[in-house]
């Protein structure tokens, strides 16, 4: 059964339809993710596994980049040529009630509906997701929210099933999240950790400690994630303070120095909500006191903390 439909046209931002492909493959399974170029095997008949698949689909995302309204063919805007596969596949999708939603690539804009063919001009109604290459990680991870709220609204409360493949923590949605902490790559100890939870502040801390929250929904059996002090802090010396909590209580408290973390594996079995909070004692929250402790030469205690690549395993 094909839950998600990506719908783009050759010529045009293919290679963001590829990244959104590939994370949400890793994230729901490449079962339940049709992109023509992967899901079709050479020697089959093209155009009935198209009207398949996007029958089939809960969410149609219509992947839109700079040349999306303009690419033509003789002459003829292909939006409107009478065998365009990508607005017959809106048109599918439109008449079908999917879930419809269009990523924005770079600084394009939505399509007007005037510039649009009548049957799906109300594509360009429809609320959008961006997807920029300056913030394409936290980007993605929005699409796979996305995406997900809308399998949800189709399974109408029912949860979805156990997960079958081992994921990344990052590409789950986020319930909530500190201002100081980012979703991104880190450096540990020498390692390089991509899809990282790094707690780092530029000029002074927004709050004492960073804390991020991803609802598991009981699907997963085991998290494991690097605990460290960045090798780039400005305080190598520093201390950071890790909690693993679990339903709100702490399942995990470790302490950590530059070049030292610890590697963690925490039992999540049958657990909802999994909160990660970190923090470096003596943090200066307050940015007067930070910017003066800086000007008299002293360290304002500002953390340099990641948890690194945390992955789940059903």
């Amino acid at each position: 059964m094909i839950d998600i439909f990506i719908n783009f046209r050759v010529g045009d931002a293919q290679d963001s339809a590829v990244l959104i492909d590939q994370k949400l493959c890793r994230h729901f399974g490449e079962d339940a993710v049709f992109r023509s170029s992967r899901s079709i095997s050479p020697a089959t008949l093209f155009d009935p596994e198209l009207l398949k698949a996007v029958n089939e689909s809960a969410v149609v995302l219509v992947v839109i980049g700079p040349n999306w309204l303009t690419v033509s063919r003789d002459g003829e805007q292909r939006i409107f040529a009478p065998a365009d596969w990508v607005r017959t596949e809106i048109e599918i999708a439109t008449a079908g009630n999917k879930s419809i939603i269009p990523i924005l690539v770079g600084e394009v804009t939505m399509p007007l509906a005037k510039d649009l063919p009548p049957t799906i001009s109300s594509l360009a109604s429809r609320q959008y997701v961006r997807l920029h290459h300056r913030s394409a990680e936290r980007d993605l991870t929005h699409i796979v929210d996305a995406v997900r709220e809308k399998l949800a609204d189709r399974e109408r409360g029912v949860k979805l099933p156990k997960a079958t493949n081992s994921v990344l923590l990052t590409s789950l949605g986020v319930t909530q999240r500190s201002a100081d902490i980012k979703l991104g790559a880190a450096d540990i100890n020498g390692r390089h950790y991509s899809d990282s939870i790094v707690y780092q502040c530029r000029d002074f801390a927004h709050e004492p400690q960073g804390s991020i929250s991803f609802n598991l929904g009981m699907n997963y059996r085991k998290l494991e994630v690097t605990a460290g002090v960045l090798d780039n802090a400005a305080d190598p010396g520093q201390t950071g303070v890790f909690q693993v909590i679990t339903d709100g209580q702490v399942r995990k408290e470790v302490t950590v120095r530059q070049g030292q973390p610890q590697n963690l594996t925490i039992d999540v079995s049958d657990v909802l909500n999994l909160r990660l909070l970190v923090y470096r004692p003596g943090t200066t929250v307050h940015p007067m006191l930070a910017g003066a402790r800086l000007m008299g030469g002293q360290s304002n205690y500002l953390p340099e903390l990641a948890w690194g690549k945390p992955v789940l395993h059903p």
